[in-house]
């Protein structure tokens, strides 16, 4: 006789599965304004063990995208600012360090404010970029090259002028408001007020021409809000909220089926798993979400979402200790002269890694043929910071797989969020484009939830205090950031 095989049955309202950053955010901030039951299925022995943990912590204000022809990404990034302002900065007061700070009489602009536990590092990016006499037009032959770079530079000047300049107050009415898409647009004044410099930066800035047999040429540096950020803090202390107000997390959990009512609308019945012992569960809920990043493609085809989402690859390089203790981005109209270097601060079981995180815009489809190349920012490095110093610190390399939502152009990536729903049917899908975003992503799902079902909407008790034990509790079930994996490992051996 066959042995009975027992499966246990939950039903909770709300089920978010996927426990990378924007499923944490949106468990978090749902809980924070409803009473609901929620429940978070993470397929990982860990939370935020994909993209939202091998990412180099860039915290993106609008800075890298302020050059392309279309704003809207740019726009989404300024949003991301005012969301972040408003909804969380009054709630983690210590944690969440970016704050409208007085520049000038009457005059508020967002900045990091220093905090010895905040999610941010109040050492801005300096953004660099080429002018008409830089090595990537003297090294071309097309005329064309010089013209989109003077472009780019244009709109570059003039909207972060607008966003983060002298021209917007973002205190209006007692809130942080970011601009329009419309007065960004608007603005063609290229006195741009965030002009700013280091020696360092200079330096850098001669370094790299001279590393063409170049005469040093002339760069438009800026300082921006762009800055470095601590993404396995901010998972952390997003999931110890969510455990105050009794959001439940379960990891190593595998959905082998899911159980859908077709006649009509899709609605989901059930989701048939298994946990990490290898007990069959059945769970149900009011409303499914589903935010699973690279294994998007399943569900998708499942529950006949048409969308247009993309996975690629792209190359992290990780030096510690680190080169440099400046951040800085080099932005051109060409990817091979793309260079990112950031540098974080980590402090793991008493002991501090600096290291430094370094990358560019290239990224490979995810197919075979395609393999993510390191070379070329290991070549780029190498003209930045020298070969001596490079190679003498320790090196590691790793590939960091993305999943992105795709515009109407087939091979534009536009790194937005993407939040989609059948009113009439009981599950969501969203992926937030950019770590970055997670503000927005928590909200604008908030608001397409209310849509969708009926619950009672309540305030949130402000600042959050969180207890030592919830404390404990985050900290192990969220990973740390994939580099201080890999150097905590090197250190061990």
């Amino acid at each position: 006789m066959s042995e009975i095989q027992a499966s246990q049955i939950e039903y909770t309202d709300v089920i978010v599965v996927g426990g990378g950053i924007a499923g944490i955010a949106i468990a978090e901030y749902l809980a924070r304004h409803s009473r609901l039951s929620i429940k978070v299925l993470e397929r990982a022995n860990h939370l935020g063990t994909g993209a939202s943990g091998k990412l180099e912590g860039w915290f993106h204000t609008g800075a890298l995208y302020s050059g392309q022809d279309d704003a809207q990404t740019f726009i989404n990034c300024v949003n991301g600012v005012e969301d972040l302002v408003n909804l969380y900065a009054p709630y983690f007061p210590e944690r969440c360090n970016v704050s409208l700070k007085e520049t000038k009489p009457a005059l508020f602009r967002p900045a990091v404010i220093p905090q010895p536990k905040g999610w941010f590092n109040d050492s801005p990016v300096y953004l660099i970029h080429p002018q008409t006499d830089s090595p990537e037009s003297r090294l071309s032959d097309l005329k064309s090259d010089s013209v989109y770079l003077e472009l780019q530079r244009n709109r570059v000047l003039g909207r972060l002028e607008v966003a983060y300049g002298q021209q917007h107050n973002w205190l209006r009415e007692g809130n942080c408001q970011a601009p329009t898409y419309a007065q960004v647009e608007a603005h063609e004044d290229l006195d741009c007020s965030l002009r700013d410099s280091t020696e360092t930066v200079r330096n850098l800035c001669q370094r790299f021409d001279a590393s063409y047999d170049m005469e040093p040429s002339n760069y438009e540096i800026l300082r921006t809000l762009d800055c470095s950020m601590n993404t396995s803090a901010i998972m952390r202390d997003l999931v110890a909220s969510a455990l105050a107000q009794g959001v439940t997390f379960e990891t190593g959990v595998t959905i082998d089926k899911l159980l859908i009512d077709r006649y009509g609308p899709i609605q989901i019945k059930s989701l048939l798993c298994q946990t990490q012992q290898g007990f069959p569960k059945r769970l149900k809920a009011n409303l499914f979400i589903f935010s699973v990043g690279e294994g998007f493609e399943p569900f998708l085809s499942e529950l006949q979402v048409r969308a247009r989402l993309k996975r690629s690859r792209s190359a992290m390089v990780v030096a510690e200790p680190a080169l440099i203790d400046t951040n800085f981005v080099r932005m051109s109209t060409k990817n091979r002269f793309h260079f990112n270097h950031f540098v974080q601060h980590r402090e793991v079981g008493g002991e501090n890694f600096v290291y430094s995180m370094l990358a560019d815009s290239g990224y490979a489809n995810d197919a075979p043929r395609n393999d993510v190349d390191i070379e070329p920012i290991l070549e780029s490095a190498q003209r930045y910071f020298g070969k001596d110093k490079l190679y003498s610190r320790q090196l590691f390399s790793y590939e960091c797989i993305k999943t992105e939502f795709i515009s109407e152009e087939e091979q534009k990536r536009r790194y937005s969020y993407w939040i989609e729903s059948d009113p009439n049917s009981n599950y969501l899908c969203v992926l937030p484009g950019k770590f970055s975003f997670f503000p927005t992503v928590a909200f604008q799902t908030y608001q397409r939830i209310k849509t969708l079902i009926e619950f009672d909407e309540c305030a949130p008790k402000s600042p959050f205090e969180s207890e030592t034990q919830v404390e404990k509790e985050a900290a192990k079930l969220v990973a740390n950031s994939y580099p201080i994996q890999i150097l905590a490992k090197a250190a061990a051996t």
